[in-house]
């Protein structure tokens, strides 16, 4: 099974994002640009969710835990000194910033009790970023915000990124899942296309990283969410980037069983002027 391989020192980018299409995974460590970024997400976390956010369950239903969890969502992405601490992180690890489009910074929440939550705090099932985006230049990164255990992290799947997956992608319309929650649709549409037949957890390689750690991988890998059966709640961040060149050279993971009708490049912006990387077309 792939490990993580973990670095203590950056990397030229091509080198980087050569060995996550090929389904490498890398861990960043003792990058110093992370600890401004990741103290600046924890005290968002701490205005909406207590002085202890891996608690926060305890004092809050988990429909205003769903409330928070949008309202934070929607400050952060408009927060620009956020957006500048990300960038500086990204190029203390060699990322040129004038070839990098992004999305924005999320911080996911995950109560204990899976399954109660509402659809953004809920686990993810299996899933490849890429069955939604169709962009295989993808990379995916992934950071707690708090200490994880294995049953309250992320769960890749590294034997199966090149194996085939049963998913749901050729019947999921990006058009239509974002008109379904601009209208609040009930039931929600789904956020993403996800395995219909998921592999065993048997096969799943179980994150375990420290805060300040920094997670990246293709978003042609399988992940998914592990079921929280703590009794602390799950804060981490995440995002997504895309290298330009990288796409407009056709590289990038390769696309085993991901059917979705769109690409979806309009969904990642240029990290420093804002500019889509693209529009909505059809494959």
């Amino acid at each position: 099974m792939t490990a993580l391989y973990q670095l203590a020192a950056p990397l030229p980018e091509a080198e980087r994002n050569a060995r996550l299409y090929r389904g490498e995974l890398i861990v960043f460590r003792g990058v110093d640009a992370m600890v401004p970024f990741a103290d600046r997400l924890c005290s968002y976390c701490t205005n909406y969710f207590g002085n202890d956010p891996t608690r926060v369950h305890q004092s809050m239903s988990s429909i205003d835990i769903e409330q928070a969890a949008e309202a934070l969502r929607a400050v952060i992405r408009k927060d620009s000194d956020v957006a500048l601490a990300w960038q500086q992180v990204l190029s203390a690890i060699n990322t040129d910033l004038d070839e990098t489009y992004g999305d924005s910074v999320v911080i996911r929440i995950q109560p204990p009790r899976s399954g109660t939550q509402g659809e953004r705090t809920k686990p993810l099932h299996a899933h490849r970023d890429t069955w939604g985006s169709n962009l295989p230049a993808q990379i995916n990164w992934w950071a707690p915000l708090y200490d994880t255990t294995p049953e309250r992290t992320l769960a890749i799947f590294p034997g199966w990124f090149t194996r085939i997956v049963e998913n749901d992608s050729a019947d999921w319309n990006f058009q239509e899942m974002v008109q379904a929650h601009r209208m609040n649709r009930t039931p929600a549409y789904p956020l993403l296309p996800t395995a219909t037949n998921a592999p065993s957890w048997d096969d799943a390689l179980v994150v375990s990283l420290l805060p300040g750690d920094l997670l990246c991988f293709s978003g042609a890998h399988l992940h998914a969410s592990v079921p929280n059966t703590t009794e602390l709640t799950r804060l981490s961040f995440e995002t997504r980037t895309v290298n330009r060149s990288d796409m407009a050279a056709g590289s990038g993971a390769p696309n085993v069983d991901g059917s979705a009708p769109f690409m979806t490049p309009q969904i990642f912006r240029h990290l420093r002027s804002g500019q889509k990387l693209g529009e909505l077309v059809r494959r």
